[in-house]
């Protein structure tokens, strides 16, 4: 037998090794998904943009979101002068992409391959459905704004119908420390291995929004009679609300390319959303009822008065922005936003005013790696590491829940 067959068996193990021990997910790490951001090259005011005054007319919602305060003396401060205490307090998980803190003090995490956890108590519910591939999987999580009443959680998954991935919202009943009940109240949601949105939350008008990616068929954005490339708006039974701006139809926006992040504004009520981009331009976007935010056609570079411009597009670096949230603090100067990074590596806070108008931006928490989301709990961020996808580099603790805590300045 030649030298050139007995290396080829040789070649073929060793690429097989490399498969199995990750070293292609370390591979992907260390090159196409490696952060890109440098300080140096991000000049913020030219890639952010005040909201128009249209826009700043009148909020959708016009019931206020509660605003918590923290227990200091009543002063103003600038979000400048706030510390932060970085707690771990979950470690070990496997791609987590949702945190529920609860009332009563537990905490639960979604894990995208399809299994509920809760923290300092394990695995309490396995969803045998989920079709976990790419980006795919067990996603969002949110429960009812009566929760205390009704228990009901929704949560946001892909399955597999024959060979086409889809997505659907279910209703479970939260008992004791599992799920039961589980009930579909939007299905049929297009999927794909990429581009699945899946962030759940209700808003301050108690309607549950949902944002869907455009599951690698751009042209569905664009289509509002597609469910995908969305921010969707229901009531918690999955019925349509009748103020919708497209009349028997879930669809709130559209012209959306993978939006992952919701949070509303503490003063406006406004809707903010961020939205992953082709090539960097990913956007953090004020988000109005049946508005076109442009995608495929123009991204945030492009300036076209037909379709809705970003408050914030990010060109200069990768951010990859996932799962947001605002400190409502009313004794700050600002309303900070807190915008996790994936492939940013870092939490960007973008301040605004109490109009939404940008006032500054500042990376933070460089440290941890890829962030999932970041979501504000009684005067608390909790933050949730995603270092295991696939495209990070593992840590000892990864992947982890961060419990951070802002600090203002003594007396």
């Amino acid at each position: 037998m030649s030298k050139k067959w007995i290396a080829l068996p040789i070649a073929i193990l060793i690429i097989f090794m490399f498969w199995i021990m990750g070293g292609v997910d370390l591979l992907l790490a260390r090159t196409i998904f490696a952060p890109d951001y440098d300080p140096n090259l991000v000049v913020e005011e030219e890639n952010l943009q005040q909201p128009n005054d249209e826009e700043l007319e009148e909020p959708f919602c016009n019931e206020k979101p509660p605003v918590n305060i923290p227990s200091v003396e009543e002063k103003s401060y600038s979000v400048l002068d706030i510390e932060y205490k970085v707690e771990i307090i979950g470690k070990g998980l496997d791609i987590p992409w949702e945190i529920l803190p609860l009332s009563d003090g537990r905490v639960l995490v979604t894990q995208r391959p399809g299994r509920i956890v809760m923290l300092d108590n394990g695995e309490i519910y396995n969803i045998l459905d989920v079709e976990h591939t790419g980006e795919a999987g067990l996603l969002g999580m949110a429960i009812s704004p009566n929760f205390e009443e009704n228990r009901q959680l929704f949560l946001y998954y892909t399955y597999k119908d024959g060979s086409q991935l889809l997505n659907r919202v279910s209703r479970f009943i939260l008992q004791e420390n599992t799920l039961i009940d589980e009930t579909y109240i939007l299905d049929r949601i297009p999927g794909s291995r990429f581009h699945n949105g899946g962030r759940l939350k209700f808003g301050p008008d108690e309607k549950l929004y949902i944002t869907t990616g455009d599951a690698q068929n751009p042209d569905l954005s664009q289509d509002t009679s597609s469910l995908a490339g969305k921010i969707l708006r229901i009531n918690s039974d999955g019925t349509i609300p009748e103020d919708n701006p497209f009349e028997n139809s879930p669809v709130f926006a559209y012209g959306l390319r993978n939006p992952q992040g919701i949070s509303w504004h503490p003063v406006s009520g406004d809707l903010f959303a961020s939205d992953h981009g082709p090539n960097s331009q990913d956007e953090i976007n004020l988000i109005l009822p049946g508005k076109n935010y442009g995608w495929p056609i123009v991204t945030c570079l492009e300036k076209d008065t037909k379709y809705e411009d970003p408050i914030a597009c990010y060109t200069a670096f990768t951010l990859a922005p996932s799962g947001i949230d605002f400190l409502p603090w009313d004794n700050l100067d600002e309303y900070p936003l807190y915008v996790a990074g994936l492939r940013g590596n870092m939490i960007m806070r973008i301040d605004l005013n109490d109009q939404g108008g940008f006032i500054r931006e500042e990376s933070m928490f460089r440290e941890y790696g890829r962030i999932r989301t970041v979501v504000y709990y009684e005067n608390a961020l909790y933050v949730a590491t995603n270092n295991r996808d696939g495209r990070g580099n593992i840590g000892e603790n990864d992947d982890m829940i961060l419990k951070i805590t802002p600090i203002l300045p003594s007396k």
